[in-house]
């Protein structure tokens, strides 16, 4: 199985070089795996720094400079209509090539080696590890997992299972999807419901389509500089 790794990218030279060494130390083979960034809007050293790792390897490699003529940024207080836009540039990317996965890993998130052999192994259309976002606000029990309440709110799921795959009604930040979920059903991303990522979610389940995370595999999330 071929797989496209990639996430768009924004000032992010901080962290960049630990993550990269992150995703080439995965333990697949080399010639089955491909690169997709697209960078917008730098101001820092990002850029260079992903030049210099397509360098390294350009058949694997791609980069996609696409500004939006906004070059502030603050956790927190960024467009999700902008953000949809280039995720689903990046799926665009995906659709061109001829891999049969894409991993989805947000440049902040640090995989482990064998996580993308596990996430395959799990055999589900869309399936997510765990990443911790709660550390902003002080609750390391928050996660990239919600599921909906009896209102229809999405909420951050509690006593999250750490043996299983689990489904769920919306996941982030580090996850696989396979080929048919946007060529077929024609999942994207959009900021409808707030969050790009909501927008993916909901678009799946309106399509049939379950959405899984795997308590078994946890990523670091290093949410700002230290």
């Amino acid at each position: 199985m071929k797989v496209m790794i990639g996430c768009p990218v924004r000032n992010r030279a901080w962290i960049l070089p630990e993550y990269l060494e992150c995703l080439e130390a995965i333990n697949y083979p080399r010639d089955k795996i491909s690169y997709s960034f697209i960078i917008n809007d730098c101001v820092d050293e990002t850029e260079n720094i992903l030049q210099n790792f397509a360098r390294r390897q350009p058949a694997a490699v791609g980069l996609i400079v696409h500004n939006s003529g906004n070059q502030g940024y603050e956790r927190g207080k960024y467009s999700f209509r902008w953000l949809a836009y280039l995720r689903n540039l990046l799926l665009k990317e995906f659709l061109y090539s001829d891999s049969d996965y894409l991993f989805s890993v947000d440049s902040d998130v640090l995989v482990s080696p064998d996580i993308l052999l596990q996430l395959i192994n799990d055999d589900c259309d869309i399936v997510s590890c765990l990443v911790c976002n709660g550390q902003e606000v002080g609750d390391p029990s928050l996660y990239n997992v919600l599921n909906k309440d009896q209102r229809g709110r999405f909420v951050h799921m509690k006593n999250i299972p750490r043996d299983k795959v689990f489904q769920v009604d919306c996941t982030g930040a580090a996850y696989l999807i396979r080929r048919k979920v946007i060529s077929q059903h024609g999942i994207r991303y959009s900021d409808l419901y707030g969050a790009e990522d909501i927008g993916f979610c909901e678009d799946a389940t309106r399509q049939g389509l379950n959405i899984y995370c795997d308590g078994r595999l946890e990523c670091r999330h290093i949410m700002r500089k230290i």
